[in-house]
């Protein structure tokens, strides 16, 4: 979500006609982010889109973070022995940068959460699959909105009707979840519980795979129209319903399963 207002849980539930809020309890998402890779035992960890360093900060393995505008307001190096720090945009990052060559090795855990319009999102998991292993994970965030409002693809808060969360903006990125889901059915995807506005968990990865990147421009030509209303919100929510974060955390190995 857009951190114009720092996330947490939401405040109290207001009258709003015709807005209702879905509930997410778990954990901070940057806290699921931490515990994924303590769980994982993770040597290299990628995160796009880094703003304040408020997730980085908080990973103790080498790292690589990418953002063209950093605005730092702690040491996102934490207890990491190795930090490599990119200002510039992902599409510039991954077409001159190859963080195997950095890490000297596969990504093991990788954290999306870069611009918050569908294209941009597919286009990092695209280019991330590519250099992790098949047992790494990628956690997308943003992908479980909490209302329907933040779903618009510009932001315009001031326009919102539920005032109390009007800064909240996810886009639709959620149309990710669908693309993946029936163009990549071998991924195991796992949405989980964590607030402000979910995670999803992508396991069970192929970096060999061109699915996505051949059926590219088919897929934006498809959805760039899509929108919710409040019927296919509920849909959507209903396809996928969050685990609680502590089924992952508490036995790491069902977001895991890999190709044999």
């Amino acid at each position: 979500m857009s951190e114009t207002t720092e996330p947490g849980v939401p405040p109290p539930a207001r009258a709003v006609e015709v807005l209702r809020r879905k509930a997410l309890r778990g954990p901070a998402y940057r806290e699921f982010v931490r515990d994924i890779v303590r769980l994982k035992h993770a040597r290299s960890y990628l995160e796009v889109g880094v703003q304040s360093g408020s997730t980085l900060a908080l990973i103790d393995c080498p790292s690589i973070g990418v953002d063209p505008n950093f605005i730092f307001d702690r040491n996102p190096a934490g207890k990491k022995s190795v930090l490599h720090l990119y200002q510039m945009g992902s599409d510039e990052f991954f077409r001159d940068h190859d963080p195997r060559a950095i890490f000297g090795g596969p990504v093991d855990v990788a954290f999306l959460d870069g611009l918050h319009q569908f294209e941009y999102l597919l286009r990092d998991f695209i280019n991330t699959e590519k250099v992790c292993g098949p047992a790494s994970v990628i956690l997308l965030d943003d992908c479980l909105p909490i209302n329907l409002e933040m779903t618009e693809r510009k932001h315009r808060p001031e326009l919102r009707k539920d005032k109390a969360i009007a800064g909240w903006w996810t886009g639709d990125v959620w149309k990710v979840v669908e693309i993946l889901r029936e163009y990549r059915p071998d991924l195991r995807i796992t949405p989980v519980d964590v607030v402000p506005t979910g995670s999803i968990v992508v396991s069970n990865l192929d970096p060999g795979s061109t699915r996505l990147s051949d059926a590219y421009f088919e897929i934006i030509d498809r959805f760039a129209a899509v929108e919710l209303d409040a019927k296919s919100f509920e849909t959507y929510w209903k396809a996928n319903a969050p685990v609680a974060a502590a089924t992952l955390t508490e036995d790491f190995s069902l977001s895991l399963r890999t190709r044999a």
